[in-house]
């Protein structure tokens, strides 16, 4: 079992960062998964950023690892993406989905309706503009009714309804809506390793690895692709989110 080397712990500082370097012991195999578990450059929560791993045998059956962490005087520290194999990192942009006109937020009825009137009434309602669904009161019903199309006109013993108002935004059924896409990238050593973290992802919900602290929604991943470099095998998986805080409908894409 690893252990931390008594007396090992050192701290140094000079006027741009302070220096803390650990050791810990234990038999090879273990003190190699731990030297191999963050690559210089990254960084260890509480320890600041890895600058050097250093591996060498005290004994027979023991081995150390000692390794060294940079921060700067307030201990903050850059969290550099991972490229140990099978290790994700993520990197973020962002895309558009188009949305149906009534999930905008401002959405009113009178965007995408007509506005009818039985015979005999005339003049727009003053609910007109600020309606945002097709419902009346009872007593509106009897004069009044939203519909998509002319050819719907609703008609009754008064006769064939008559058109009051065109839609203000006539054939318009979507609207751009800008959001985020997060793309996992992971090396392997080969492709069947590759194809097992992406396979069965497509269309799923989920949660990327890093999240950059955006909320407000869930994440579906929508994208994947395998290449090769010439030196290893990179997968990469992207994930969308989602147009408002409801998320991604779990009915359809769970």
């Amino acid at each position: 079992m690893l252990k931390v080397k008594f007396s090992s712990r050192q701290f140094e500082q000079d006027q741009d960062s302070i220096t803390n370097t650990i050791i810990h012991t234990g038999n090879y195999e273990e003190v190699r998964e731990l030297a191999d578990s963050v690559r210089p450059g990254s960084g260890v929560d509480d320890m600041g950023t890895l600058s050097s791993v250093r591996i060498y045998q005290e004994g027979p059956q023991i081995w150390a690892c000692e390794r060294t962490f940079t921060t700067d005087h307030e201990g903050n520290y850059t969290n550099k993406p991972n490229t140990v194999y099978g290790k994700k990192s993520a990197q973020l942009r962002g895309s558009m989905l188009s949305l149906p006109l009534k999930k905008h937020p401002n959405y009113r009825t009178c965007w995408d309706h007509y506005l009818v009137a039985a015979q005999g009434v005339s003049g727009l309602p003053s609910w007109w503009e600020s309606a945002t669904d097709t419902m009346l009161s009872a007593a509106d019903s009897k004069k009044y009714a939203w519909i998509r199309s002319l050819d719907s006109l609703p008609t009754d013993s008064g006769g064939r309804w008559q058109e009051l108002a065109e839609p203000e935004k006539p054939g318009v059924e979507c609207y751009d809506y800008a959001t985020y896409t997060i793309t996992e990238t992971a090396k392997f050593r080969s492709a069947r390793q590759a194809g097992n973290m992406v396979a069965n992802m497509l269309n799923h919900i989920g949660t990327p690895i890093e999240t950059f602290n955006i909320t407000n929604g869930n994440w579906k991943c929508d994208d994947a692709n395998i290449f090769y470099d010439g030196r290893a095998w990179f997968a990469n998986l992207s994930w969308t989110l989602s147009g408002d805080a409801d998320g991604w409908d779990p009915d359809i894409y769970d």
